[in-house]
């Protein structure tokens, strides 16, 4: 029993399942997000991360965020460099690409990641 445990265990890591792949992903609503922001702003390990372009990130953001453009060439290179022990909001416009940005934060071992899967439209639409 005990060896189909782990060779169960084995077979999840190599399939991309390992303890790693296991981040704590929440999923807040636009006033969560909002609490949030305005509880934790300028703390040395809160982060509120924008995956929109520069062009949308120029149009608007939330209060203190930083733009890693999930399209852009370097996003990997980019994302690889952040530090895995902060707490990250992730959004975009809808949820979309803020979605994909957050499977790969869990892919690479992000320990907190905080998804607001309404993005800045939802964001603007509460009048934030």
């Amino acid at each position: 029993m005990r060896a189909r445990m782990l060779g169960g265990l084995v077979l999840l890591s190599v399939l991309g399942f390992g303890p790693w792949a296991l981040a704590a992903t929440q999923t807040l609503t636009v006033d969560q997000a909002k609490e949030m922001v305005q509880a934790r702003a300028g703390k040395a390990d809160f982060v509120v991360l924008d995956v929109r372009t520069p062009h949308e990130f120029a149009e608007g953001h939330l209060p203190g965020a930083v733009n890693l453009d999930i399209e852009g060439r370097d996003f990997a290179g980019r994302l690889q460099g952040l530090d895995r022990g902060k707490s990250y909001v992730v959004y975009c416009r809808t949820g979309n690409r803020s979605m994909r940005a957050v499977r790969a934060m869990e892919q690479l071992g992000f320990q907190s990641i905080l998804h607001m899967p309404q993005g800045i439209v939802g964001w603007q639409e509460r009048g934030f």
